[in-house]
């Protein structure tokens, strides 16, 4: 045993000696391979752009803090369709997120259709947005690469400068201009200005669509993520240029703000118009039942109604009323079922869904109203008929059919209770039957104006609450910090970077001396 445990690490011994050995013989070529690499890589580093973080931190208040549903919000404007649940703070990043929010921001701040770079005395290309000696207008990009394209302007004398198109190794000269002269290439056309004089070149980056612009900068440095705790979202964007990052994440809140006070303006608006439309009716009803009511009496010179009367033409209002509101949830829920089936502007009938309280299928809809922010994500980055895309459209379309589905069934629920309601109220007519002719027309037309009259009532109260709606329709989002950018650039981290690429092509070279002593031993043993 004891001589067999020698033998052992006799071997160790051995093997650790012919691998210091071998890497030994390979050293100078390790060594050299390795700087040479973290040197190609560290001169790479050097001239990379600095990227400065801005960050802003924002509370998002509950819309309805009774637990209610609005299909109102952002998602009007981006869907079609309501945004649900206010508390549904990955909702609202969805949002932010998508192109059509960030198109809008796109519109507002400059500094991204067009951008401007100088080389500096340590010559690392930098953006600039500050005293700029040119400007460059008209501009019209009819043919662009992915990553949009560079000219470069050199002045020649106080009146004339030479357009090149940058490229990897070469430039293309496209030739000499005057300034403020229409520039116009197949590619593009634009104009130079020049605003003073200037000697160092600039490189000009065209990005050409605004769309270009969001896939190429914004996607990539725009961030936002959820607390899970608490209602507050944090918002960061990084940029070369920390100004023009802070306007950006400005302009995204604003818009954003905005556009959620205007769509809950616009869903009240909508139930305002809804209410004017039955005001008008049950209005003309009131008049039409009043003034019978009125003559009624003045024929047959009656005062005041008996109590039995009186108490029949109470329970009789009740009943009325009941089916009144009754049919009148049937109206609102048939324009609900066609609005669905057409596939219109669910946020339209906000109103409907709110008043018939079915909380099942305002749970559905949200859930829909989910699939479908999802799928405005998937279809940045695949095509409509991509298997991801098609099932997300099945998902979509499966959840619309459960919801017409459920509607139906309160449709079907609705006409019961209506129908039940007419039997309570023939029961009653038969009580009437049993009065004097007189007090029957009595019953009848004070019936008549009671029901009316209160029907009017209950569309003045919601109408009121829609109004007031209208009116308070204040912002869900609040600051809590103002857009903070650091003094220090986040990325990129080139010390970091150096340090691993160094230890990487460390091991990649010491991997490759193993390598080649193997392929040498294999050809001596064929030998």
């Amino acid at each position: 045993m004891e001589q067999n445990r020698q033998q052992h690490i006799k071997e160790d011994e051995i093997d650790l000696r012919e691998l210091f050995a071998t890497l030994g013989r390979y050293k100078w070529s390790i060594i050299f391979f390795t700087l040479l690499i973290t040197f190609a890589v560290a001169v790479k580093v050097y001239f990379m752009p600095k990227y400065y973080k801005s960050t802003v931190t924002l509370e998002v208040k509950s819309e309805n803090k009774a637990g209610g549903f609005s299909l109102g919000g952002a998602a009007a404007m981006l869907l079609g369709g309501g945004g649900g649940s206010a508390s549904n703070l990955e909702k609202d990043i969805t949002l932010l997120k998508t192109y059509r929010t960030n198109e809008k921001v796109l519109n507002i701040v400059d500094g991204y259709l067009v951008r401007y770079f100088i080389t500096d005395e340590k010559h690392k290309e930098v953006e600039v947005e500050n005293n700029l000696s040119i400007e460059l207008t008209d501009v019209q990009v009819n043919d662009f690469k992915k990553y949009g394209m560079r000219l470069l302007i050199k002045p020649l004398n106080k009146t004339e400068y030479q357009l090149f198109k940058v490229n990897t190794f070469f430039n293309d000269k496209l030739g000499t201009y005057h300034y403020s002269e229409m520039v116009k290439q197949k590619a593009f056309s634009l104009m130079v200005h020049k605003k003073q004089d200037f000697i160092t070149p600039y490189t000009v980056e065209l990005a050409g669509t605004k769309r270009h612009i969001f896939e190429a900068i914004v996607k990539k440095n725009l961030s936002l993520t959820a607390d899970k705790d608490s209602p507050f979202i944090t918002l960061s964007f990084m940029d070369n240029l920390p100004n023009r990052g802070e306007a950006y994440l400005r302009s995204l809140i604003d818009i954003y703000t905005k556009q959620s006070i205007d769509d809950k303006k616009n869903d009240a608006s909508v139930a305002i118009d809804s209410f004017d439309q039955q005001l008008k009716k049950v209005e003309q009803q009131v008049n039409s039942s009043s003034k019978s009511l009125e003559d009624y009496k003045e024929k047959n010179h009656i005062i005041s109604p008996q109590v039995q009367a009186n108490s029949l033409i109470d329970e009789l209002s009740k009943v009325g009323i009941k089916i009144s509101q009754s049919k009148y949830k049937q109206e609102l829920l048939a324009n609900l079922i066609t609005f669905t089936k057409k596939n219109s502007n669910i946020d339209s009938i906000a109103s409907s869904l709110v008043e018939l309280e079915d909380l099942p299928t305002i749970e559905l809809i949200r859930l829909m109203q989910e699939k479908q922010l999802e799928l405005d994500t998937l279809l940045l980055k695949y095509q409509y008929n991509h298997p991801v895309i098609v099932r997300a459209n099945g998902t979509i379309y499966g959840l619309k059919s459960k919801i017409l589905s459920n509607l139906k069934n309160l449709q079907r629920t609705l006409k019961n209770k209506t129908k039940s309601l007419e039997k309570l109220e023939q029961s009653y007519n038969k009580k009437l039957h049993s009065s004097p002719k007189q007090e029957q027309e009595l019953i009848g037309f004070s019936r008549n104006y009671n029901v009316n009259e209160k029907m009017y009532l209950y569309l003045m109260q919601e109408r009121s609450a829609a109004q007031l709606k209208h009116d308070k329709a204040l912002s869900r989002f609040k600051v809590i910090e103002e857009v903070y950018t650091a003094d220090a650039a986040v990325k990129p981290k080139k010390a970091l970077i150096v340090i691993v690429v160094f230890i990487a092509s460390l091991i990649f070279m010491i991997f490759m001396a193993f390598f080649r002593e193997f392929l040498k031993e294999s050809k001596r043993e064929d030998a």
